[in-house]
């Protein structure tokens, strides 16, 4: 079973990443595919040096003439070539990204506004069309993340069945899966999650991650527990629960892939955290958002 550790702007640096036990997949924080195109310093937001863990990419974008550019730009930027050529990044920073995931989740209007993140989810071809951009390379994996809808007329209309709808079609191997954050775009961050929808998305043949209010292995089980057909369900993923207790994928880790990892406590996770940052220092604003945001880093 894959454990998703999300992506979190400004928190999930490669030290953060690599505290968390039991994770098999985690991100960068999410970053705008033009910047990356336009501004080379945008890369050092890029840090992918080496953990046991799957590393992603996760990208925003509209456009398939950027996805065109960016895998000229992405194979620059992180195969052994490009960084060599670069004498200010090690080839260790840059060169174990697994894949690339296109967002079309993200709320922010600001982003809506211009047609990307969660805007897109009602554009079932067109994000179709942008996953299939991205798959004109076989070195990197592509997902999607996406939410049940831009808003509340969304979700009744089903337009997350008619983007999975479109999503089936792609038999790309490299192509992985859907993660889906379980609210639309316009819910507060602190609501419930919704659910009930689980029964009928398992019904496509679209491997999904599934996020949103899950804390616990006991929170996962309950969701999936009147789900007759699982064989889609290949994750789970975690994010706001890991910034006030990184052990949360720990009993979720040992009890879907039989693991046997121990919980460390606070002063535990603070010393390896710090020992994290000493092997590959994250940015200021990377340590000053996670000092302010978890308990544990005092």
């Amino acid at each position: 079973m894959e454990i998703h550790l999300a992506s979190m702007e400004n928190i999930t640096c490669w030290a953060f990443r690599s505290l968390m036990q039991g994770v098999t997949d985690s991100y960068t924080g999410m970053i705008s595919m033009g910047y990356l195109l336009e501004r080379n310093k945008a890369w050092k937001e890029v840090d992918f040096f080496k953990n046991e863990q799957r590393q992603w990419l996760q990208v925003l974008t509209s456009r398939e003439a950027e996805c065109a550019k960016f895998l000229t730009r992405i194979n620059e930027k992180l195969s052994e070539e490009g960084i060599s050529s670069d004498k200010s990044e090690s080839a260790a920073e840059k060169a174990n990204c697994y894949g690339i995931q296109l967002n079309c989740s993200c709320p922010s209007p600001m982003i809506t506004k211009i047609g990307q993140g969660s805007a897109l989810i009602k554009r079932s071809t067109k994000v179709a069309s942008l996953v299939n951009e991205l798959l004109k390379q076989d070195k990197y994996k592509v997902s999607v993340k996406t939410r049940l809808g831009l808003n509340d007329f969304e979700i009744r209309e089903g337009k997350i069945f008619r983007l999975l709808e479109e999503l089936e079609k792609i038999k790309n191997p490299n192509f992985t899966e859907v993660v889906i954050h379980f609210k639309h775009a316009k819910e507060i961050s602190t609501g419930a999650y919704d659910y009930t929808l689980l029964k009928e998305i398992c019904d496509y043949n679209v491997p999904i991650v599934i996020n949103g209010g899950i804390t616990s292995y006991r929170d996962y089980n309950n969701i999936v527990k009147t789900i007759p057909k699982r064989k889609n369900i290949k994750g789970l993923m975690m994010g706001r629960e890991a910034l006030k207790n990184p052990e949360c994928f720990v009993e979720v880790s040992n009890m879907l892939n039989s693991t046997m990892l121990k919980n460390r406590n606070a002063e535990e996770i603070n010393n390896q955290f710090k020992k994290l940052c000493e092997e590959h220092m994250p940015r200021e604003i990377y340590l000053e958002r996670i000092k302010n945001s978890c308990p544990w880093n005092k």
